[in-house]
């Protein structure tokens, strides 16, 4: 996360918890979680914050191992991510590619996505990763499904997919629903809008300083508009306000 976002985290919270009988908290940074935790009406629920539309909404981790894809995460967008690897060409492809280009065996090479997993026997190397990837037109995302329901996927991960669920959602300048669930009754009277939209599901193969990432890329390529926001300094109105 970013000083950037984790600043514009903050500032949402700080905001909500101004207005008339909201109480709003960004707790320190855990994944299992979303960013603020919410209660009004004697009611708590967590509110997931995204600077821009185009942030990522999700993006779990997966490795390659005995054969095929899988996660430790254990959340829908986890499970989606590694039911398309092992459906994808591409996929495929890349480890083909990935085997022989390193020289290991393609029954035995494993692409773990952590640090401690480059020492397992078969795993490749972190800097023959960073050269394969150097070489011209090699694609870093090794699967995409395009025109995917993404807002699908993103509610599962969000409502189910967390310690506790999140029901709302700020991007940007937008204020969602995720799900209709809404503890809060903001859509009794309003028209919040479900978050929904389609997009293309992508896996990307990242490297860095001291090991590589292989995570799920989500998101949606259009949200659809809102006329409400938790925004500091916004100009729509607030879901808490009009009720």
């Amino acid at each position: 996360m970013s000083a950037t976002s984790d600043k514009y985290e903050q500032d949402v919270a700080k905001y909500v918890n101004s207005l008339p009988g909201v109480v709003a908290v960004r707790p320190p940074g855990d994944t299992a979680y979303a960013d603020v935790k919410v209660t009004y009406a004697k009611k708590t629920s967590w509110m997931e914050v995204k600077m821009n539309h185009t942030d990522n909404l999700s993006n779990p981790r997966v490795y390659y191992k005995n054969g095929k894809w899988a996660t430790t995460y254990d959340t829908p967008a986890a499970k989606t991510a590694v039911e398309i690897l092992n459906k994808s060409s591409f996929a495929k492809q890349f480890i083909s590619n990935i085997a022989k280009f390193a020289d290991i065996p393609i029954n035995k090479i494993k692409i773990p996505t952590t640090k401690g997993g480059l020492k397992e026997d078969g795993a490749v190397p972190l800097e023959t990763m960073k050269q394969y990837f150097s070489q011209p037109n090699i694609n870093r995302y090794i699967a995409n499904q395009e025109n995917y329901n993404l807002g699908n996927v993103v509610t599962e991960h969000y409502t189910k997919g967390k310690a506790e669920p999140a029901y709302y959602m700020q991007a940007g300048d937008d204020f969602y629903l995720i799900s209709k669930a809404d503890p809060f009754k903001l859509s009794k009277a309003n028209r919040v809008p479900l978050l929904a939209g389609f997009g293309d599901f992508k896996v990307r193969v990242s490297t860095r300083s001291e090991f590589y990432e292989v995570q799920a890329e989500i998101k949606i390529t259009k949200m659809p508009n809102s006329d409400y926001s938790l925004k500091p300094g916004t100009r729509k109105k607030n879901p808490f306000m009009v009720n």
